[in-house]
């Protein structure tokens, strides 16, 4: 995704769509920083193996494969909302797979799956859950309240769906406890990662200065010693990257050419069709920033909308959110036979996006009113 990213800037500034000396005026300083800080937040976690036990605790106590999908469904969701998307699948689906072990015959491709479109769906209840919120929330001039008040019935009725789909995707069977080891929390990290998570919602939502998380970073980071080189602050350079790039991309002759907002308008519901659709070509998070500044010239309602858009459109086509290729790649790693899920996910992403377009419609259309 950064090469992606960087190679993007550089057919910018070649085509001459954006020139050199407006570089440092595109980037989002604000935006960046609160990257940066959730990202030190996520490692703390991660190196803290608080959330992990938290995920075990939860699945290795069900003992029937739907029960597990549901479970695994609402806490991929949870997990996301907190840690964002990607980390939740980095945390659930690898704990899922080892059923296959303790449970000979069970297959899990319909249960990775669900768990990619619960952080896809689900995750996206908090501004943190995952990257295109915390951009729209600081873009779009969210309170807490009008942002919460968006997304609650949102993803509500998407959760209702995704447990809807279990006795459709996973077949029913009983499961033995999987074998797994256990888990020691460390209390400093996990401390470290809970406090930087409430300073983050805390500067978010303009109770707490933008340093204050800055500056609580970098003790976490010391707080990891050694263990902070791990740390991949790649998703600051991808948005700065992409900041500069999809900058150039906007102004360019093709995007003028295919731009939704012209196809479809500058409504509630063209913006919910336009972040839709344009995520399934270039991923949610890019779309989010190609279509943010239209929705910022246009009447109330409109960032609420390009909210709903690209949350839904992550689901879909595989590369219409980073969680799902993270999702596919995590289950497919060392399985010579793909076309199962494959097939799975394609009717599922499929079903679940025009579920999403159809709720988001109906939510601004009665938001409207």
């Amino acid at each position: 995704m950064l090469a992606g990213a960087l190679a993007l800037v550089v057919l910018a500034l070649v085509a001459g769509w954006v020139r050199p000396a407006e570089v440092p005026g595109l980037f989002d300083l604000h935006v960046l920083s609160l990257f940066f800080v959730l990202i030190v937040a996520v490692e703390c976690a991660k190196t803290s193996g608080l959330f992990a036990f938290g995920v075990r605790a939860v699945l290795v106590r069900v003992r029937s494969a739907r029960a597990l999908a549901a479970a695994a469904v609402l806490v991929t969701g949870v997990t996301a909302a907190l840690v964002t998307n990607d980390v939740a699948l980095l945390l659930v689906v690898p704990f899922t797979l080892a059923f296959e072990e303790s449970a000979p015959g069970f297959e899990t491709a319909g249960l990775v799956v669900l768990e990619i479109a619960s952080a896809n769906v689900l995750g996206c209840l908090t501004p943190t859950g995952n990257p295109q919120n915390l951009f729209l929330f600081v873009r779009g001039g969210f309170t807490p309240g009008s942002f919460f008040g968006a997304q609650t019935p949102w993803v509500l009725g998407m959760a209702a769906a995704l447990l809807a789909l279990v006795p459709f995707v996973v077949r029913a069977r009983p499961l033995p406890a999987p074998a797994v080891l256990a888990i020691r929390v460390a209390p400093f990290p996990a401390v470290s990662a809970l406090v930087l998570i409430a300073l983050e919602l805390l500067a978010i939502f303009h109770d707490a200065p933008p340093a204050v998380p800055g500056i609580a970073s970098l003790f976490a980071l010391a707080v990891l010693g050694r263990d902070a080189r791990r740390t991949d602050f790649t998703l600051v350079a991808v948005f700065a990257a992409l900041f500069v790039g999809v900058e150039g991309l906007r102004r360019s002759a093709l995007f003028h050419a295919l731009d939704p907002i012209r196809l479809f308008g500058t409504s509630p519901a063209g913006f919910v069709i336009s972040g839709a659709l344009l995520s399934q070509a270039v991923s949610n998070v890019p779309a989010a920033l190609l279509l943010a500044p239209a929705a910022a010239a246009a009447p109330a309602g409109a960032f609420t909308a390009l909210l709903y858009g690209v949350n839904a459109g992550g689901c879909g086509t595989p590369i219409a959110s980073l969680a799902n290729l993270i999702g596919a790649r995590l289950y497919l790693a060392g399985r010579s036979s793909r076309r199962s899920f494959w097939r799975i996910f394609a009717a599922v992403s499929a079903g679940l996006l025009a579920l999403a377009v159809v709720l988001s419609l109906a939510l601004v259309k009665y938001s409207a009113r």
